[in-house]
């Protein structure tokens, strides 16, 4: 009598690491690629502080994508195959979830008592990157898939979250839903001291018109960080347009200060609560990279 044949799964029969956490790593990269996708989508609901994309950071994308690589190698190695080494024994693969609360809880406790990371940030920052990964390899496993099925599966999967993250955008633009706006305060919201870096610099503008900067951070014409200090005097400009990726109307602090003299023009930031002076330094069709310094309100 010839006995039925019992299913074992591609993790038993296979008996390699490949087949215990396939689809993990294709699970992490596709995370890292939506998550910027997202954080593209929704640049209008944050404040650019007028220096809007940076398009030299396209030349680094190759790069950016070895990182994400190893990364998502790393992670599997580190917390997919050990959070499936110790589910595979058991008949559900629903004990995925424990087992990766366990392995979190390890890591997390070892980066605190080591590295005296926070713990609940810590963990956080574990568990979170490991979600989607654990899932894929454990459905993976429970619907006996090779590499190039759930290649298939979670390709398609993000080219629809990737589409999604497109029409958002254009719907963001378009009807200015959630969009971010300046604070609009009158004159005398802007008098006052103003601080940054710290609090190693700091503009003091008083309700007359006065204006002394200490030891104000700005760029030198040599490119090198350069401070200003000295008194002057300060105009106030309602509603300008910035200049930015999104251009806001904002209000405008004008500075006349002798020796700080790129330190001039200030653009209104932040919120109504706790609103912010900013000065973008570089000429925009420079290749160089612009730099925004920022005061935020005592």
């Amino acid at each position: 009598m010839a006995m039925p044949e019992v299913y074992e799964g591609p993790d038993v029969r296979g008996g390699t690491r490949r087949r215990l956490s396939t689809g993990s790593d294709l699970a992490f990269m596709a995370q890292a690629v939506v998550a910027g996708a997202v954080f593209l989508a929704t640049s209008g609901m944050r404040d650019d502080h007028g220096l809007g994309i940076d398009y030299s950071v396209f030349a680094a994308i190759p790069l950016m994508l070895l990182v994400v690589v190893l990364a998502a190698y790393l992670y599997r190695l580190l917390f997919v195959l050990p959070v499936m080494a110790l589910t595979r024994s058991l008949v559900s693969p629903w004990w995925a979830a424990p087992w990766t609360a366990v392995i979190t809880a390890g890591y997390t406790l070892w980066a605190g008592a080591v590295l005296h990371l926070p713990y609940g940030w810590t963990a956080l920052w574990i568990a979170a990157p490991g979600v989607l990964p654990v899932v894929a390899a454990a459905y993976a496993r429970h619907r006996s898939l090779g590499w190039s099925a759930m290649a298939a599966r979670i390709g398609a999967v993000t080219g629809i979250a990737l589409l999604l993250c497109a029409f958002g955008a254009f719907l963001q633009e378009r009807t200015g839903f959630a969009a971010y706006e300046p604070p609009r305060l009158e004159r005398a919201g802007y008098a006052g001291e103003w601080v940054g870096g710290g609090g190693a610099h700091g503009l003091r503008l008083g309700g007359n018109g006065e204006a002394v900067a200490e030891n104000l951070a700005q760029v030198a014409p040599t490119g090198l960080w350069d401070t200003c200090s000295g008194t002057g005097t300060w105009t106030f400009e309602p509603g300008r347009g910035s200049g930015g990726l999104f251009d806001r109307p904002r209000d405008r602090v004008m500075l006349t200060i002798e020796g700080c003299g790129p330190m001039r023009d200030w653009q209104v930031a932040g919120t109504a609560e706790r609103p912010e002076l900013f000065c973008v330094i570089g000429d925009p069709d420079d290749l160089h990279p612009r730099y925004a310094v920022t005061l935020h309100r005592v």
